[in-house]
């Protein structure tokens, strides 16, 4: 006997109505939840953007990308090979942006709200639309988050890498297919590429995840480890030659303090530029770490970069909070997990408070000295007392910023202004960072007073000058009056009678 043929009939019409607009609702929720943290990124990379002056290492990017190529690749032969990728891509980038304070950071704003779409899909992966919701939200708010989206340095590109690399690195070891192995090298890579320690800092950590993936896997653990390390292989050598190239200019890290008590203790205000914030994601982070794969991924990206650059700067002059931003996109991954487990409405309330700490934080680093250097006041100090016949010097030992004071002279104070009297070739020619000067100030004649801009508001300021020029000024010139910034010292000195 045949069985009868059963035809699968429609839907109710009303239910598949309330189908349909569910499923709507869902679409709609998800892409709302991947575009607002991006949003809220932009816009804080945006607010203020041009308030804070340059500091000096923007000022040597802006340097930087002034130069002629091939005076560019004379310049990485002595100082700043690690950064020359940097300066090169931007140097190309200027041509046709500028050189505007907006136009440099702007790389930086783009790179940040990319990354915030990456943390955003990391979050979504591990805990769906609300944990990637909380994820970009956390990392979009962060006080250090917009303070390097409106640096005209490598760190926000290095900081999107980072996350590309966690979000692969979780892909090839779920999947080791040949796109997500090509993937992660060319992450691991990018990051190498534009800041060669923080990409070994996150490799180490992207290491120590991989070791404990395999342990219980045994024979296919090793097989996804045996690719992990070709595609981290492929991906370090930039990072390795950038090293070995600028292996002999370790004297630009020298005035780095080795870390103490006093470093810890500081640590999360260092990083996070916020000490409540930093203290209230690091807890989070940790709480949020469980026994899965990809948590471990994210756990290792997270913490093992920064445990290691601070045993490492306990012997070593390594330790910049700087160093480590690539922990960022996992710490705010995990802190967001850690939120979601307490339920929605803690979890609002606790990014709320964390937006609340932030705001004195997101205030400070936009003031004109947000970045450490209140670059502007050259002109309102100078400008309005400049009288003919003024000539302004420059110390030339500094130990950590000494190009910063010629730079903030040449960017920030217009014509009429004190002729630079001692300066024979300008900062970063011939392979030279500082400006060429004739010797012990032999050409400084005898102007009726003499500005003297330093990159510290010391005690003397002619205290990081060579021996010779010190004492040349010193010995027919007396201070009549000083001002004293962050980071800028401006001192004016007349002849003595």
């Amino acid at each position: 006997m045949r069985r009868a043929a059963t035809v699968a009939t429609p839907p109710d019409p009303p239910r598949a109505d309330a189908e349909r607009r569910t499923s709507d609702t869902r679409s709609g929720w998800t892409m709302a939840s991947g575009v607002i943290p991006a949003l809220v990124a932009l816009a804080l990379g945006r607010w203020r953007l041009t308030g804070p002056a340059l500091w000096a290492d923007e000022l040597a990017t802006w340097g930087a990308v002034r130069l002629s190529w091939s005076q560019l690749w004379q310049l990485a032969g002595s100082v700043d090979a690690v950064l020359t990728p940097y300066y090169a891509l931007m140097k190309v980038y200027v041509a046709v942006a500028g050189t505007s304070t907006a136009a440099l950071r702007l790389p930086s704003v783009a790179a940040c709200t990319v990354a915030t779409v990456v943390v955003t899909a990391l979050g979504r992966r591990l805990g769906g639309a609300g944990t990637g919701l909380l994820a970009g939200l956390l990392f979009a708010i962060l006080p250090v988050t917009s303070r390097y989206a409106q640096e005209a340095r490598s760190y926000a590109l290095v900081i999107l890498g980072a996350a590309v690399a966690v979000w692969c690195l979780i892909r090839l070891l779920e999947e080791p297919a040949r796109r997500h192995l090509a993937g992660y090298a060319a992450a691991v890579g990018f990051v190498g590429l534009l800041h060669p320690l923080n990409g070994l800092l996150m490799l180490a950590g992207h290491a120590a995840a991989v070791g404990w993936w395999q342990l219980p896997r045994r024979a296919a653990g090793w097989r996804t480890v045996r690719r992990w390390v070709t595609a981290a292989g492929v991906g370090v050598l930039p990072a390795l030659a950038l090293s070995a190239w600028g292996w002999g200019q370790s004297a630009q890290v020298s005035w780095i303090k080795l870390v103490d008590l006093g470093a810890l203790q500081a640590f999360p205000e260092r990083l996070f530029h916020s000490g409540a914030v930093g203290g209230l994601v690091l807890v989070l982070a940790v709480l949020g770490v469980r026994r899965e794969p990809a948590y471990v991924c994210l756990a290792g990206a997270a913490f093992v970069p920064m445990a290691l650059l601070l045993l490492a700067g306990t012997q070593l002059h390594v330790w910049v909070a700087r160093y480590v931003l690539v922990v960022l996109p996992a710490l705010a991954v995990l802190a967001a997990c850690a939120l979601v487990r307490v339920g929605r409405s803690p979890a609002l309330v606790a990014t709320g408070l964390a937006a609340v700490l932030a705001l004195p934080a997101h205030v400070t680093i936009r003031a004109h000295a947000g970045h450490s250097q209140d670059s502007y006041r050259v002109a309102s100090v100078i400008g309005p007392r400049y009288r003919p016949g003024d000539v302004v010097v420059f110390p030339d030992s500094h130990p950590s910023i000494p190009w910063s004071p010629r730079d903030i002279y040449e960017r920030y104070l217009p014509a009429p202004r004190p002729p630079d009297v001692l300066r024979v070739a300008p900062q970063r020619s011939d392979g030279r960072f500082l400006a060429t000067e004739c010797p012990d100030a032999a050409c400084l004649g005898t102007p009726p007073r003499i500005w003297v801009i330093g990159a510290d508001p010391a005690a003397d300021p002619l205290g990081d000058m060579t021996p010779g020029k010190r004492e040349r000024i010193s010995a027919g010139y007396r201070e009549a009056q000083r001002w004293r910034y962050p980071l800028l010292s401006i001192s004016l000195l007349e002849r003595a009678t």
